[in-house]
C-alpha cells in the first residue's frame, strides 16, 4: 500500500488484524469521520481508541487515512468514500459492514460532543435519526436478490452524503458559537 494512498477494506483489514485493535475496518473508519465531525479540533479521541501498536505501522496507515478523510470532509470531495468491503463480497458482509461504519460514526459523534438524542428537529437530527436506524439494520435478513443489492447500493449513498451533511451543518453550527465568543471577548 502506497502512504499517499487511502487503504482499501481489505488492507485495512490485515494491517487492524496484525494489531491488538481487533476492530472492523469500516467501524474505524466511521470512527474517525464521527470524531472529526463532532470535533475538528482535537484528534485525540480517535487516536486514543484504536492508535495501533506503531511497530506494526498502523498507526501511520490510521494517521494517513484520518488526513485524507478530514481533507475530503473539509473539501466537500465527492471522493469521500466509506471504507467498505468490494461489491465481489457478499451482500451480508457489506451490509454488516455499513451497519458497522454508521455505529464507528455515531460514536465518533459522541466522543466530540455532539449530542446524538433529543436534538432539536432538524435536517440534520434527521440525518443523524437515519444512521442511527441504519447501525440497527438486522443485516443477517439481507438476501442477494437485485432489490436488496439496489437498496444497499442507495444506503451507501445516502449514508455517505449523510455524513458529508453532518459535517458541514456541525461547522456552520460551531461557527457562530465561536464568532460571538470572539465578540464577547472584544467587548
Amino acid at each position: 500500500m502506497k502512504p499517499s494512498s487511502t487503504p482499501t477494506f481489505i488492507e485495512l483489514s490485515q494491517l487492524l488484524d496484525n494489531t491488538a485493535l481487533k476492530l472492523h475496518p469500516s467501524q474505524v473508519h466511521g470512527l474517525i469521520c464521527g470524531v472529526y465531525c463532532g470535533n475538528s479540533k482535537s484528534t485525540a479521541a480517535w487516536e486514543t481508541l484504536i492508535k495501533g501498536d506503531e511497530a506494526s505501522g498502523a498507526h501511520e496507515v490510521l494517521q494517513s487515512l484520518y488526513e485524507k478523510s478530514v481533507k475530503q470532509l473539509e473539501d466537500f470531495l465527492f471522493e469521500f468514500q466509506l471504507i467498505l468491503p468490494a461489491d465481489s463480497s457478499e451482500l451480508p458482509s457489506r451490509a454488516e459492514a455499513l451497519t458497522l461504519w454508521c455505529q464507528g460514526f455515531l460514536t465518533g459523534l459522541k466522543l466530540g460532543n455532539v449530542q446524538i438524542v433529543g436534538r432539536e428537529p432538524g435536517e440534520m437530527t434527521e440525518a443523524i435519526n437515519d444512521l442511527i436506524e441504519i447501525a440497527k439494520m438486522n443485516y443477517e435478513e439481507v438476501v442477494e436478490t437485485e432489490e436488496d443489492e439496489a437498496a444497499y447500493v442507495e444506503l451507501v449513498e445516502y449514508v455517505r452524503m449523510a455524513a458529508i451533511f453532518i459535517f458541514q451543518a456541525l461547522r456552520e453550527e460551531q461557527t457562530p458559537t465561536e464568532a460571538s465568543k470572539t465578540s464577547d471577548r472584544l467587548h
